[in-house]
């Protein structure tokens, strides 16, 4: 049996396919998104704390999202606090028990927050609690 060389244009076409592969499985993994997106939850590090009045709640478990709530200080100021989604990362554990949370809240209940302030200024929560009354 004789060797036969493989035709120019498979090989290129071969290349640049493993090319293309590459480059999208970088940019997946380098972790490039739209930026809605929450960090994975753990201990806060070194973090804000937000205490307020639950005054507005907005849902968004209805398509794999999570809950952004607006919390009244007691100064009147109104706080932007992000809930991230189940559908994320380890630990989940910290993450389910926040949306216990939520899912236990009515508005006018009081929350604690705590976690990292975003690029948008809103409160990543990494610890979320009712505060009784």
């Amino acid at each position: 049996m004789t060797p036969r060389r493989m035709p120019f244009a498979f090989t290129t076409g071969l290349a640049n396919l493993v090319l293309m592969l590459t480059t999208v499985i970088l940019v997946t993994a380098s972790g490039c998104s739209n930026g809605n997106r929450a960090p994975v939850p753990g201990a806060p590090d070194s973090g804000t704390e937000v205490l307020g009045t639950l005054i507005a709640l907005k849902d968004d478990r209805p398509v794999d999202g999570g809950f952004d709530l607006t919390l009244q200080t007691e100064k009147g100021a109104r706080e932007l606090v992000r809930v991230p989604s189940m559908f994320i990362a380890p630990p989940r554990d910290s993450v389910a028990a926040m949306h216990e949370v939520v899912t236990a809240a009515k508005l006018g209940d009081i929350l604690r927050a705590r976690g990292t302030r975003d690029e948008d200024g809103a409160l990543r929560a990494q610890v979320l609690e009712l505060v009784p009354r």
